[in-house]
């Protein structure tokens, strides 16, 4: 199986497994999250490390891979092409996930499920853009946003020189805008009414996304790549964002947390946090150029929305009272957190392949493949 591109299709391959990569961080970075959130150090650092980058990416891969023309479309025809491909597969988790806490018990930060009060609460919060019950959902809400914010402005940036010039200016007002404004904030209420499937924050991921476009149009990895600039590349990424991200010191809008936090526009410093998202984004460009075009792999690539909505199992039930018990039982050195970390993300993604392959064959129109038809559902698109 050719890593470049899907036979018949163009599909370039090391994109999925990129994907991949950063899927795994995410499952990483949420059970990791436990463990910072029970005050260990070791869970503090791999944490902030993580987060210093592993969102960043998705964003860069959505723009890598989107189609140019797209734009030409009627802003009807592209409305409904995103409602259908984004939102439609947000509102079937989000129903999924709304039954599960009536058979199991979970954490949902503030709302007591299942409860018709939890459930009002949970679904006006889910409205403005904090999924309450799936939290990890909040990445599709966002990605539909920047697709908007590039339905408007790509129209303007057609050339190589005004993509980068657009990265750059939207890099900073995004920056900027949600600094001053610290607009959608949980610890200070700023919840219902704030936010609107995030589109403050769309404008600073909209710099990443453009950085993806521009990487594409110079066919950045789709052509064979030498390992004598691979491996080179791998070990400078990972020191840039090894050296970098710890002097990312701030200002937060989460400050709590004192890391970068996407989903609440909570970047740190101007400078350090695009230089450890960058390194951090081609370090998975380069991990994923390197690595053999596995199936399983490559597959699961493919299917990182359905994966972003399924960590919302063990992100709410599972990871706390795992991560609980190894401070309990295990050390909480940085090798015992990174080794059980390691065994709990493959056992998840494990855990999570035999739902993808239902969700595939069944509702895959329901699931982000609109263009599919399966034994219930015809094709949307």
């Amino acid at each position: 199986m050719s890593m470049e591109t899907e036979s018949g299709k163009g599909r370039i391959w090391v994109i999925d497994v990129a994907r991949f990569y950063a899927m795994a961080l995410v499952f990483y970075g949420h059970f990791i999250e436990r463990f910072m959130l029970l005050k260990n150090p070791a869970g503090f650092a791999q944490y902030k490390f993580i987060y210093s980058f592993h969102m960043v990416v998705f964003f860069v891969l959505a723009g890598y891979v989107v189609r140019e023309s797209d734009i030409e479309f009627r802003f009807g025809k592209y409305l409904k092409h995103r409602f259908i491909s984004r939102l439609l597969p947000f509102i079937f988790f989000t129903a999924i996930f709304m039954v599960l806490p009536v058979f199991f018990p979970g954490e949902f930060y503030g709302i007591k499920l299942p409860s018709v009060e939890g459930y009002i609460k949970g679904l006006a919060n889910t409205v403005f853009g904090l999924p309450s019950f799936c939290i990890p959902s909040w990445f599709i809400l966002m990605l539909f946003s920047v697709e908007l914010v590039h339905y408007g402005a790509f129209r303007f940036l057609k050339s190589n020189s005004k993509i980068l010039i657009g990265a750059v200016a939207f890099y900073v007002v995004g920056y900027w805008l949600n600094l001053k404004l610290d607009i959608f904030n949980p610890l200070k209420g700023r919840v219902i009414g704030w936010n609107y499937l995030f589109i403050h924050e769309a404008i600073t991921m909209y710099a990443f996304y453009l950085m993806g476009v521009y990487l594409r149009r110079k066919r950045f990895l789709v052509d064979k790549v030498s390992l004598k600039i691979l491996v080179p590349g791998v070990i400078i990424t990972f020191l840039i964002v090894l050296f970098t991200y710890n002097l990312n010191t701030g200002p937060f809008n989460l400050s709590i947390y004192k890391a970068v936090v996407i989903i609440c526009a909570s970047h740190g410093n101007f400078f350090w946090f695009p230089i450890s998202a960058v390194a951090g984004s081609f370090l998975i460009l380069f991990l994923a150029k390197i690595t053999p075009s596995q199936k399983t792999i490559v597959w699961m690539g493919q299917n990182t929305l359905i994966l972003m909505c399924l960590n919302g199992i063990f992100y709410h039930y599972i990871n706390g009272r795992v991560a609980k018990w190894v401070l309990d039982t295990l050390s909480g050195s940085g090798l015992t957190v990174f080794w059980v970390g390691c065994l709990m993300t493959v056992a998840s993604l494990g855990v999570c392949i035999p739902l993808i392959y239902v969700f595939d064959k069944f509702v895959p129109q329901l699931v982000g493949k609109p263009k599919l038809s399966g034994p219930w559902l015809k094709n949307f698109i």
